[in-house]
Parts: structure tokens; C-alpha cells; sequence
């Protein structure tokens, strides 16, 4: 495929126009949850953490070096990838047939399923498997085909850095196995080639292994726990979780992926029904995971991903109905997609109180600098948040002050690591929002609670959310 042709010209020039669209929107929304949290990764760089391998801290790192570490300079690397991605599925889906217009309307579909909008400019570990999966199944259909040393050498690389990025790229090694048992390709198994392929793998995924012997292993009980966190199982969480996907990803697009699915396990084309393999594994761990512990939808982000396109291209050789209900699912979810960006960027919606698109992601840094006006002595005094969710901004957007963060809770996560210092003694000026309260006087132990009086966060003139500031005077811990 020569990208150069004429015929991948109008893929090249859209892909470009969605990645300075990302660009130019990056700067204008402030980081949500889990984008600060990677970004706090850069910031405190280390060999691995609690919840996730280091990778996406790593490459945040890079990035932010480079770009600075505020909002524009945290979403680059996502916003590359995104376009590089692109790039993969437009040639998985152009090398079955040799047509640009088909996999063009694959690349159009991806880019109307709602959350990969998000995904393509938030960088999380899943952010990177995108990267990593559609070169992983090439190189085993290459391995297949010719078995050479450089191709297993790239197989262990690529797997290293998958594992590097998320704990759940383990799975990727069931469809593998799985492909050359039905390829009948036994020899593939026992090849002194695979060594050093299995090395290199190893000694990528060392720091991983490293941290957690330093720190007992607590990285994969937390990962146990959290994936499938209770001992019942509960249809209720797997219904949730299911529609949670179907409006993640458009849900005129969603029957697609499983369409593309069924349709790819049966297909002659070695790297389709490999892809479908591991679209397979993915989906049956994410669904039998959800009958534990409810799914968020980005969980099962490289399944939809890889099989909306797909869904989309067999979709295409269907009824002239079936044709037109996938012209008005990518139109839909195109249109629907830039209200959202425009909106994010703009912010022109007067919607109910607490009801914005933006409550999770406006105002933490005018937060921030109204709680650091009440800290006079940051020897004595110091900012707390009760929950991770506000621990994430709540540190993100201290970053410029003197001042210190703590989480104040009885969870044990990456913030437990990050704190060096103890709150005991301190005066600490909690911070409550709408969406989170506590009774501070009741949930921990003081000399005295003194409540400040409350502010909003507006925007046209309508509440994103409402902050109290309470402090804790000499804080003696949980009660």
C-alpha cells in the first residue's frame, strides 16, 4: 500500500484534519480523571505502579518534556496515535481487496463511535494497545508464513511493550496459540527461534516485575480485584456494562463489531480470522469480567476498535438497506462526534445545574488556587481530598503551588506511594464538591472542623459544581 497513490488521498486528508482538530481542541479542556492521573505518572517517573504497568507514564513523560506539562502537552502522544491507528485499520481493511473506498468508510465508522473521539485524545494504557495490536497480529501472520528470526525478535518486542502498557495484554498471547494450533503449525512451538523472542519479551517486562517484588506484588492483587472484584456473579452488572458499551460506541454502530466478529471467524483471509481470534479472547474476558465487576466501556475499547471497521466493510458487500442503515450510523455518529467536540471546546451549551459535559473536567484549577489562598504555612497546612478521582486533579492542578495533596481515605492505591510525608499533626483544608461529600467533623479526627463558606463553578451562568472547603485543625487521622 503507497499512501502517496491518489486513491488514499481524501484517508490522508481526513485524518489530518481530525488530528489538528484534536490539536487544537487539547488546549482548551482540562484533564479528566484518569488523564491526570498518567500524567502524575510522568511526574513521579518510576519502574512501575500500582495499578498499571509504566508505559503510558513513560511516554507521558517524553511528551510533557518536550510540550510542557499542561494540558496541550499531555495529549499529543494520544492525538499521534489516534492518527497512526488510523493508518493500521485503513490498511488491514484495504488489503483485503484492494479498495480505498471501502476502507475509507471503515476509518469513517471508527471515527463515529463515539468514545475512541475520547480515547484518540486521552492517553491511557489502552491508548497504547491500539498502537500495538494491529502490528502484533502482522507479525504473526509474517511469523506463519515465513518463520525468519527478525520476525520473532519484532513479536517479542511488540509483546514486551504491550505488557509494558497493560496487564491484560497477557490475553494476547491465547490467540497466538490458539492461531498456529489451527494453522496446524506445530513446528512453530518448539522453534529454537522463539527463545530470543521470549527473552527479549522478558526483559522488557522486567521493570514491571522488579517493582512488584519491591513492593509485594501489589499490583497484580489489585488487578485481580479490580477486573473482577466480587466472588458472586450479578446479571445486572453485565447488562449495565453492555449498555454502557452500546452508548460508548454508537449504538447504531455497536451490532456491527459483532457482525464483523461472526463474519471474520469464518473468512479466508489469514489476518482477518486472526483478528478475529483475538477479537474472541477479548470479548468473551471482558463479558464473563462483567458478570463480576461492572465493565467501564473503555475496558473493551480494542474489541470495538478492530470490529466496527471490520463490521463495517463486510456490511458493505450486504443489501442496499443494510447500506444505507450504515450511511445514517456514520453520519449520525460524525455529527454527533463534532457537537460533542465543539461543545468541549466552545462550551455554547446552557445545560441544567451539575448536568455539563464539563463537570469533570472544569474549574479544578480555579479550585486549586482558591484552596492555596487559605494556606498560609505550608510546613502546617496542606490541602486534602477524600477520594482518587479528586486526588488526580486535585494533585494535577497543584503542581505550580508549594503547597502539598493528600488523600485522606482507606483505600490503598498509587497515592499511598506518592505520599512521603504523614498529614498527622497538619491542618488540612478539605476539599468537598457536589459530587463528592463528606462529613469531615464525622469521617476524620481533629482539635476542630471549620466549615468555609461555599463557591460555584459556573459556566453560562449555570452550576457545574459547587466547592466547600473545610478545615481539619491538627488532623489525627480516620476516625
Amino acid at each position: 500500500m503507497h499512501l502517496t497513490h491518489k486513491e488514499h488521498r481524501l484517508f490522508l486528508l481526513f485524518i489530518s484534519f481530525v488530528a489538528i482538530l484534536r490539536l487544537l481542541l487539547a488546549p482548551l479542556v482540562g484533564l479528566g480523571v484518569d488523564e491526570a492521573h498518567y500524567v502524575l505518572y510522568a511526574l513521579h517517573l518510576d519502574l512501575s505502579y500500582f495499578d498499571h504497568p509504566p508505559l503510558v507514564g513513560w511516554v507521558q513523560y517524553i511528551f510533557i518534556s518536550i510540550f510542557g506539562s499542561g494540558e496541550f502537552g499531555a495529549r499529543i502522544a494520544a492525538i499521534m496515535i489516534g492518527f497512526v491507528t488510523s493508518l493500521f485499520i485503513y490498511k488491514l481493511i484495504y488489503d483485503i481487496h484492494k479498495n480505498s473506498t471501502e476502507a475509507f468508510i471503515a476509518i469513517l465508522a471508527l471515527h463515529a463511535s463515539f468514545l475512541f473521539n475520547a480515547l484518540f485524545i486521552m492517553l491511557l494504557p489502552d491508548t497504547l494497545l491500539f498502537l500495538l495490536i494491529l502490528p502484533i497480529i502482522f507479525t504473526v501472520i509474517e511469523i506463519e508464513k515465513n518463520n525468519t528470526l527478525s520476525m520473532w525478535l519484532l513479536l517479542g518486542l511488540l509483546l514486551g511493550l504491550a505488557g509494558l502498557s497493560k496487564y491484560t495484554a497477557i490475553l494476547f498471547i491465547i490467540p497466538v496459540i490458539l492461531y498456529f494450533l489451527i494453522k496446524k503449525r506445530f513446528e512453530l512451538f518448539y522453534t529454537p527461534k522463539i527463545i530470543p523472542s521470549i527473552a527479549v519479551a522478558a526483559l522488557i517486562i522486567a521493570p514491571v516485575l522488579l517493582w512488584n517484588i519491591q513492593n509485594e506484588w501489589v499490583s497484580f492483587t489489585y488487578q485481580s480485584d479490580h477486573v473482577v472484584g466480587e466472588n458472586s456473579m450479578q446479571w445486572s452488572r453485565f447488562f449495565t456494562s453492555i449498555g454502557a458499551q452500546i452508548a460508548s460506541y454508537n449504538p447504531f454502530l455497536f451490532p456491527l463489531a459483532f457482525y464483523g466478529l461472526y463474519k471474520a471467524l469464518q473468512c479466508k483471509n489469514d489476518t482477518l480470522f486472526l483478528s478475529a481470534l483475538f477479537g474472541l479472547v477479548l470479548i468473551i474476558f471482558f463479558m464473563y469480567a462483567s458478570l463480576y465487576k461492572t465493565a467501564l466501556p473503555h475496558w473493551s475499547a480494542l474489541f470495538y476498535m478492530l470490529f466496527i471497521p471490520i463490521g463495517t466493510y463486510f456490511a458493505l458487500q450486504l443489501t442496499q438497506r443494510v447500506k444505507k442503515y450504515l450511511t445514517f450510523s456514520i453520519i449520525f455518529g460524525l455529527i454527533l462526534s463534532g457537537f460533542i467536540y465543539a461543545e468541549l471546546g466552545v462550551k455554547f451549551l446552557p445545560l441544567p445545574h451539575y448536568q455539563s459535559l464539563h463537570r469533570d473536567i472544569y474549574g479544578w484549577d480555579i479550585i486549586l488556587k482558591k484552596a492555596n489562598q487559605h494556606i498560609t504555612n505550608p510546613l502546617t497546612q496542606a490541602i486534602a481530598v477524600t477520594n482518587w478521582t479528586l486526588a488526580s486533579r486535585a494533585l494535577y492542578y497543584n503542581r505550580g503551588y508549594n503547597s502539598s495533596v493528600f488523600l485522606i481515605d482507606e483505600r490503598q492505591d498509587q497515592f499511598d506511594i506518592w505520599q512521603k510525608q504523614s498529614p498527622l499533626g497538619k491542618d488540612l483544608l478539605f476539599i468537598n464538591t457536589h459530587f463528592f461529600t463528606k462529613d469531615i467533623a464525622q469521617y476524620v479526627s481533629c482539635e476542630a472542623t471549620i466549615s468555609h463558606p461555599k463557591f460555584d463553578i459556573l459556566l453560562n451562568s449555570k452550576k457545574v459544581n459547587t466547592i466547600e472547603f473545610v478545615t481539619c485543625k491538627n488532623y489525627q487521622g480516620l476516625r
